[in-house]
């Protein structure tokens, strides 16, 4: 088998998605490839007729330090290549790529998941965070109004990752197929909110003591609120361990990341 890196630009999706929405469910469309991975590259893992049986997408971003880094995007592997060594190959693939960029290779996933103990065996550092979901709360005693045409400029939405305005309108505002509200305290905070049919995804908050309005927001709905977070949640909560790895490894103790941030 034989590995491929290709610009996104220049991907058939079908060649990513089929492979994709095999391995995930339903992953996403032509449109979700073209959000997902502007920019970025593909790297592909094809058999002998030149098929992709792996596929795995890089995405580059800039820390506010200047960092650059590689995210580890979307990685699936077909059944037939399963046990073959696929992730470990486009993995180093990654880190080969990231070296040309003189970037940090990073990737998240679950603690149980095994894509950590492969990132682990090609010298990955990984870090723990934590996807949460709210528990029963009481009403919000006054919910937070909408906000039209949220400017990231008037609220402060902490992560360590920079983004030009229109890069982070398209990376919070602008998700495909995804119903997004912004809310908050006019002058005070605001959050962006993915409303799907069970959960409130918070993709950004500029002020996390907002969490517990905004889950007694969702469960005044019908739903639960899930937020992201690389330290242990202070409201209490439901959660499911996760982590954030670094290669080479790096202290990520000051990092601030969103869960809009993650690709």
């Amino acid at each position: 088998m034989t590995i491929r890196r290709v610009l996104s630009s220049d991907v058939d999706p079908a060649d990513y998605l089929d492979g994709a929405n095999q391995a995930f469910g339903h992953w996403g469309d032509e449109q979700t490839f073209a959000w997902a991975f502007r920019g970025g590259e593909i790297v592909f893992l094809d058999d002998e007729r030149g098929r992709p049986v792996s596929a795995s997408g890089i995405n580059y971003r800039t820390l506010v330090d200047g960092t650059s880094i590689a995210i580890i995007s979307g990685a699936w592997t077909s059944p037939v290549a399963r046990g073959t060594g696929a992730f470990a190959r486009l993995i180093e693939a990654t880190h080969l790529a990231a070296r040309e960029r003189h970037a940090t290779t990073i990737s998240f996933g679950r603690m149980d998941n095994v894509s950590r103990r492969r990132v682990e065996d090609a010298g990955a550092q990984t870090t723990a965070t934590f996807y949460c979901r709210s528990l029963p709360q009481g009403e919000p005693e006054a919910p937070p109004a909408s906000l039209d045409h949220l400017d990231p400029g008037s609220y402060t939405f902490p992560s360590s990752i920079s983004y030009a305005p229109e890069e982070w309108r398209r990376q919070f505002l602008e998700r495909p197929h995804a119903t997004i509200e912004c809310v908050g305290r006019p002058g005070e905070w605001a959050a962006i909110i993915e409303r799907a049919a069970d959960f409130d995804r918070v993709h950004a908050v500029s002020d996390e003591t907002a969490l517990p309005l905004l889950a007694a927001r969702a469960h005044a709905e019908g739903r639960r609120l899930f937020w992201f977070a690389l330290t242990p949640p202070s409201l209490p909560c439901e959660w499911t361990d996760g982590f954030l790895s670094t290669f080479p490894p790096t202290d990520v103790i000051a990092w601030r990341l969103q869960n809009g941030d993650r690709m």
